[in-house]
């Protein structure tokens, strides 16, 4: 059976929309621009998981990715001198193996797409309460570990954004 009208427009949408968010984030010259269009784009995937009737990773995109890894970009550039880092140019020359890595990486995701099946073929229904039960208890090592590493992370993005200017030659 097709799907509704209705849900073929808002999947031209979200395609259309995360393609130019995505390129957005990547060609903007304006870092800060870049990282508003990045949390546009988070917000679009949270929007998206909504749509597939995945609402806790709706939620988890939103609290994780969109509140905190977000904010953790606009600390962490408004820490850095990031024209300082402009001007050096050094990631220039690593350009060629980033447009090839980037250019595997989707030809990996087409090949995955072109194989997956749909959500409902896979997974069992999912319960939100019995997740977040299993993360506060079967699984709470884990996380705490996980907001350990976030937090080494978010020390050393403060230790690189405070080091010492370059002497003058």
């Amino acid at each position: 059976m097709n799907p509704p009208i209705i849900e073929q427009i808002f999947f031209i949408y979200f395609f259309i929309s995360l393609s130019f968010l995505s390129l957005s984030v990547i060609i903007s010259k304006n870092i800060m621009h870049s990282t508003f269009f990045l949390l546009i784009f988070l917000l679009h995937v949270a929007a998206l998981f909504l749509f597939l009737n995945a609402e806790f990773l709706m939620v988890i995109q939103i609290i994780v990715y969109v509140g905190g890894v977000l904010a953790l970009f606009v600390f962490a550039i408004m820490v850095m001198n990031i024209k300082e880092e402009f001007r050096h140019k050094k990631f220039v020359k690593f350009a060629g193996a980033g447009l090839i890595t980037g250019f595997l990486f989707f030809i990996g995701i087409y090949l995955f797409i072109k194989g997956a099946r749909t959500p409902q073929e896979t997974l069992p229904p999912v319960d939100v309460n019995l997740i977040g039960r299993l993360l506060y208890s079967y699984y709470l090592l884990p996380f705490e570990i996980l907001s350990l590493v976030l937090l080494v992370a978010l020390v050393g993005g403060i230790i690189i954004a405070k080091k010492l200017p370059r002497e003058e030659k």
